[in-house]
């Protein structure tokens, strides 16, 4: 019995000098420099939507930056041009839809206050299939919905990533 619990406890020490040698840590918090305090976000997509990246960006951030109502106010602004796209991928011999391919892009560009550009205008992409029921009339829209608002939570964060490596970078 002693034995067999020194081998688990050599097996995860091992495991644990391997995990990090190989550089592998948690993200942790992310840390904006101290001359970004403030952000501006400028959408096209309908405000406080649930279903868009502004919303996602806004509560991933809100503790690091304080989100502002006027440009002029902000150390940071974000430009997003976001959309979605959703197409039919596979339907049955009878013509009844059974999968779909839901996109949500966005264009984004980060500038300072003074115009400098941060993060020069990328685009971000995210997709999901998804197939549902067409006996349940609302599980389309449900699934839908639902999709969206994964996806553009899933596209903030790599946003996010992306912004902070870049002004890890620049420093």
């Amino acid at each position: 019995m002693r034995l067999e619990i020194g081998r688990k406890a050599l097996l995860i020490l091992g495991f644990l000098v391997v995990l990090a040698g190989c550089g592998f840590h948690l993200r942790g918090n992310v840390s904006f420099p101290k001359e970004y305090q403030t952000a501006f976000v400028e959408n096209n997509g309908p405000a406080y939507s649930r279903d868009g990246v502004e919303f996602y960006l806004k509560r991933q951030l809100g503790s690091e930056l304080r989100f502002v109502n006027q440009r002029e106010d902000a150390d940071l602004i974000i430009d997003i041009d976001e959309g979605y796209d959703t197409r039919v991928t596979s339907s049955s011999l009878n013509g009844e839809i059974r999968g779909y391919t839901t996109d949500i892009f966005a264009q984004i560009k980060v500038t300072d206050s003074k115009g400098g550009v941060i993060l020069p205008s990328s685009r971000f992409t995210r997709s999901r299939d998804f197939s549902i029921d067409e006996k349940e009339p609302l599980a389309k829209t449900t699934a839908e919905a639902a999709i969206k608002r994964n996806l553009a939570d899933d596209l903030s964060r790599v946003f996010i990533r992306r912004l902070i490596a870049v002004m890890k970078a620049k420093q």
